[in-house]
């Protein structure tokens, strides 16, 4: 990994600090188990489903904008369940996302945005930048949120196709840097049943 940090990397940091400082309303919930405890997630406005698996074990729903075809999508937003993973610490599990990100990129960045607890549960998020993948020949930039739950391993992956980079930085808008972060951070885990993992209350 570079020394090097982007300015990429320094504005989503700097966004994620203040989202401390004054969090945004959560999103709806949208529950991604059948059991108490819930990954508090929605996809944006208007995204529509391309993809969807249903077992007991593993939950996987893809989101593309409106009009986008599968075969042709640059932004795709992915909500997974895994309830054979939660031993898996979340930082591991990123490093495990990192290390295939490289048997197909030419040159991979990582840089740990997050780690700790969101709501008593386990969190880590990472910023990956692929300058380009060998299966489509792009560039990628992704980020990865993993919340390590009683019930299931969650992970939320938002990634954009890009032109090709080598040594400039990759190209990213303010706007979408801050719209990522903000969605991300949005992002939570809860159960009604453990006062230590509260759900919001709902509104009146």
């Amino acid at each position: 990994m570079s020394h090097t940090i982007p300015k990429v990397v320094t504005t989503v940091l700097l966004l994620l600090a203040l989202g401390c400082a004054q969090q945004p309303p959560l999103p709806p919930t949208e529950p991604i188990s059948n059991q108490q405890e819930k990954l508090l997630a929605r996809p944006p406005s208007g995204w529509q489903i391309t993809y969807q698996l249903n077992t007991q074990s593993t939950r996987i729903v893809d989101y593309l904008p409106p009009g986008v075809a599968e075969a042709d999508w640059q932004t795709k937003i992915s909500l997974e369940s895994h309830q054979t993973l939660t031993d898996l610490d979340p930082i591991e599990a990123l490093i495990s996302e990192v290390a295939k990100v490289r048997e197909t990129c030419s040159s991979v960045q990582d840089f740990n945005l997050f780690s700790g607890l969101e709501n008593n549960y386990r969190t880590s998020t990472r910023l990956l930048m692929c300058s380009n993948n060998s299966d489509t020949n792009q560039g990628e930039i992704s980020m990865l949120k993993v919340i390590q739950g009683n019930d299931y391993l969650y992970i939320i992956h938002l990634i954009k196709r890009i032109p090709p980079f080598e040594t400039s930085e990759p190209s990213m808008t303010s706007a979408e840097i801050a719209e990522w972060s903000t969605y991300l951070r949005n992002i939570s885990v809860c159960d009604p049943s453990h006062t230590a993992h509260a759900c919001p209350a709902a509104a009146p």
